[in-house]
């Protein structure tokens, strides 16, 4: 029989949508003429490879990130080069509600 803690792990942050809306445009890494639809995908791409990578930095999957961001970006017109700086916030604004994210060295 198994036992439940009483206490259940809390689940990983939701991807957020409404905070990156609020502020993608105003991000230094944010290309004129770039919307939404452009960003989105950036954005769900950072907050799942956190996800799949919890005890990496950035840094350390950033080459294998950037390989596959054509395969992953959807419908966005961004090259790595644009996409990199909301992947990475995504990354660090998911890091930020996780328990021991400090310590990871996110």
């Amino acid at each position: 029989m198994q036992r439940h803690s009483p206490h259940p792990k809390p689940h990983p942050k939701r991807y957020d949508e409404e905070h990156y809306r609020a502020v993608f445009r105003d991000a230094p890494y944010y290309s004129t003429g770039r919307n939404w639809r452009d960003y989105a995908p950036a954005y769900r791409y950072g907050h799942i490879a956190r996800d799949e990578h919890p005890d990496e930095r950035f840094e350390e999957v950033e080459p294998q990130l950037a390989r596959d961001w054509l395969r992953c970006k959807a419908d966005s017109r961004l090259l790595w080069t644009e996409a990199r700086g909301a992947v990475r916030d995504a990354w660090r604004h998911h890091g930020d509600v996780e328990p021991g994210a400090a310590r990871r060295g996110h």
